[in-house]
């Protein structure tokens, strides 16, 4: 049974690769979740469960609290096929995070997560060859998810909760090449609100299987837009006010699979779908147009495809307190290669992720990295995403540093 089941899991990792990347930052949960690739949907001995599957904590004996920071360092660089190339200005982004569970009874837990699951900052010098479409782009996602978990028999649980999102963001670009001063910032936050549902079944002692899936989120940043350097001729057409961006996150299916069918191992496989597809453009309603002066909206198409990424993670026991993390994510991007972007030009992502955990009473502590290989991208063909005429290579990857203390009263 051991070797049928081994044999099954790395199978099913090996099937040919199917296509969850864009924004969306689902690795980032915590170092021993980065240490682990994300690939926890079924494992029901981590707290961060109250964010990954809600219903796996009904069978966490106590209560348990974890908090820390992710650190990410993101490297883009523009090869440009027309002259100087450019990179992207290379800044360190904290990512904050806080999961707690608490056990009711044998049968009811409560949960709490705050996290950052969604979120995006491009900064490009101001000069740059692609400043007609983005300088400037910054997006973050904060996540309150309160749930409960309801174990039904002492192998199946399911999961309820609800998510609290507060996003804010930050666009700043050149207009147009007809006007090569004129500069634009607009800004906008919002608060919204979706559902999680989960279910954790334990197919066998050592094996169990999980189920999550999160709800759309549509979210409706309302702020301003201003300009600047605006020549005095031209002040009715470029004129101050207020400004709306339309931004929808996709809803998401998690499923995993957990197994200690090898004494001192635990592996585990994710499947991670993502409905990128409702992203199909990103709306921009003005109270003054730019270059018109007059209300009115401006669209960008996006087209995105629904995708699957892929998680693999095996964690060994070294000693009694000491535990090793190791783990691969094939991350594909949605996104449409005509209307890819500067203010996002990522494509297909390699995610390779190392962790230590070490545990003292009650007491833990977690550290992880990941190294991010980007492959190469190119412009957007379509008018829309490239108005500056872009012709080259996005090249890129990313480092990130994550540490957590977890406390089990």
């Amino acid at each position: 049974m051991r070797t049928v089941l081994v044999l099954a899991f790395f199978m099913i990792f090996w099937l040919p690769r199917v296509w969850s990347a864009g924004f969306q930052l689902f690795n980032d949960g915590s170092a021993r979740v980065i240490g682990l690739g994300a690939a926890v949907t079924a494992r029901t001995d981590l707290v961060e469960a109250a964010w990954y599957n809600p219903s796996a904590t009904a069978f966490l004996k106590t209560p348990e609290v974890m908090t820390g920071l992710a650190l990410i360092y993101p490297s883009v660089e523009f090869e440009n096929n027309r002259g100087k190339d450019y990179e992207m200005t290379e800044m360190l982004h904290p990512l904050p995070f806080l999961y707690a569970a608490y056990p009711v009874s044998d049968r009811f837990t409560l949960n709490f997560s705050f996290n950052v699951p969604y979120g995006l900052t491009t900064d490009w010098d101001s000069d740059w060859a692609g400043r007609y479409d983005a300088v400037y782009t910054k997006l973050r996602c904060y996540f309150f998810t309160p749930s409960v978990a309801v174990k039904i028999t002492d192998r199946l649980s399911l999961g309820f909760g609800a998510q609290i999102v507060y996003a804010d963001a930050e666009l700043r670009k050149y207009i147009d090449p007809a006007v090569p001063n004129v500069k634009t910032k607009l800004t906008g936050d919002d608060w919204d609100a979706g559902w999680v549902v989960a279910l954790t079944y334990k197919l066998f002692e050592h094996t169990t299987l999980g189920l999550t899936y999160r709800s759309q989120i549509t979210l409706d940043l309302d702020g301003d837009a201003k300009y600047y350097n605006v020549p005095p001729i031209l002040a009715g057409l470029f004129r101050n006010g207020d400004g709306e961006v339309f931004l929808d996150l996709p809803d998401t299916l998690s499923l995993g699979i957990t197994t200690r069918v090898l004494p001192g191992w635990t592996l585990s496989l994710d499947l991670l779908w993502s409905g990128w597809s409702t992203y199909e453009q990103l709306k921009f309603k003005y109270d003054y147009v730019p270059g018109t002066g007059r209300p009115g909206s401006v669209i960008q198409p996006k087209d995105w495809d629904d995708v699957w990424s892929v998680r693999v993670a095996a964690e060994h026991a070294l000693t009694e307190s000491l535990v090793l993390r190791v783990s691969y994510v094939f991350d594909p991007s949605p996104i449409d290669d005509r209307y890819r972007g500067p203010e996002l030009p990522t494509n297909d992502r390699h995610l390779f992720n190392l962790g230590l955990g070490y545990v003292r009473g009650n007491l833990g502590f977690n550290v992880a990295y990941t190294y991010l290989h980007m492959e190469d991208a190119k412009p957007g063909t379509a008018a829309e995403a490239n108005r500056s005429g872009l012709s080259g290579t996005y090249e890129g990857e990313a480092h990130v540093l994550a540490f957590d203390l977890h406390y089990r009263f």
